[in-house]
């Protein structure tokens, strides 16, 4: 851990000279601290003492974020988190590190990439979020609003919960105008206890398109397992803009992940997730939108949760947000109230 905290303390001042001395290539740089803090209380009506009443800190952390370019071909991102607390306070925070080397478990170190682009052509190495499912992966983690029901997410569903989904590998890309994209990509599998070591890889093919007020995310990943087989991931995710509104509509041909014995994934459980999902931005000091998830395996009912949430922004730097949700298989209601804080320490 000390070797990869000082690979990226070396880095960054790299980057920096090299883009003072490059001014006009197109370079820059921006830092940014992100503290999130959010009270996340839960409890079944009309039950007590088992266990059904409790709370958590759900996405409490605290981010950072750094985005630049070196020149007009050459790019970085490093976004990490550097707290956990959901519900085991410092022990959670103690786990992110002690699983630095590992890549069946999330760690502190998200997203750490290089890009080079050559006119329709882009190619990305480092750690990067796995080129699958769908609009759901695409805010930054420090975005993302969710509400926990014991180990039950509300919001956001049991695949982007559960699933390691920040690899080691490789991606190339293709663009086609400004309103399509495809990728390539390969990295470690989420199933293997270390990266590269454990031999276990992923594959995914993905299509993003922008298409007027019409957008979607689409991709298959072959991601294989401790035993070498492989499961198939399929996404199929859709947007459509109102107005003021957008509405989706998310497909996962997957409900959730299973477990051994010592807590790390090793299958994906074959099901459906079906999310449909709104959101109402009517202007930039507040928005609001709610998404529920639907789950089916073997042809029944597996989980169904829903939620709603709503953002205050009294000054740019700063998001106030709060959320209500209920799932079915707990019978619980669930709050969530918090606030988030964009610092920006350097810009250039």
């Amino acid at each position: 851990m000390k070797k990869l905290l000082l690979l990226f303390a070396a880095l960054l001042p790299c980057f920096l000279a090299y883009s003072q001395e490059a001014e006009d290539t197109g370079s820059y740089v921006d830092v940014q601290v992100i503290p999130r803090f959010e009270f996340n209380p839960y409890f079944t009506p009309g039950k007590s003492g088992d266990g059904s009443s409790g709370y958590s800190f759900g996405n409490s952390s605290i981010y950072t974020h750094v985005e630049g370019a070196i020149s007009d071909h050459v790019s970085f991102t490093l976004s990490n988190h550097w707290l956990k607390a959901t519900y085991a306070g410092w022990q959670e925070t103690a786990d992110l590190y002690r699983s630095t080397l590992y890549s069946n478990s999330t760690n502190w170190l998200d997203i750490a990439t290089v890009d080079f682009s050559f006119g329709n052509w882009s190619f990305t190495l480092g750690k990067d979020c796995m080129a699958t499912a769908g609009f759901e992966y695409d805010p930054w983690d420090f975005e993302v609003d969710y509400m926990l029901v014991g180990d039950t997410p509300v919001l956001a569903s049991y695949l982007w919960y559960n699933m390691p989904c920040y690899q080691w590998g490789g991606k190339i890309g293709y663009g086609i105008g400004d309103h399509t994209e495809f990728a390539l990509q390969m990295t470690t599998s989420p199933f293997g206890e270390r990266p590269f070591a454990s031999g276990l890889y992923s594959y995914s093919l993905q299509w993003k398109g922008n298409y007027g007020p019409l957008s979607n995310i689409w991709s298959a990943s072959a991601v294989q397992r401790p035993d070498g087989g492989f499961e198939w991931l399929v996404a199929l995710s859709q947007r459509v803009e109102l107005g003021d509104f957008t509405l989706g509509l998310d497909w996962y041909n997957m409900a959730d992940l299973d477990y051994d014995e010592d807590d790390c994934p090793v299958e994906l459980l074959k099901g459906n997730t079906i999310r449909p999902v709104v959101s109402y931005s009517p202007s930039d000091k507040f928005d609001m939108g709610a998404a529920a998830n639907i789950y089916t395996r073997l042809g029944e009912l597996y989980d169904l949760n829903a939620g709603a949430y709503f953002h205050y922004f009294p000054i740019p730097t700063i998001q106030l947000h709060a959320g209500l949700g209920w799932d079915l298989n707990t019978e619980a209601l669930t709050a969530m109230l918090g606030v988030k804080v964009n610092l920006h320490i350097f810009q250039r």
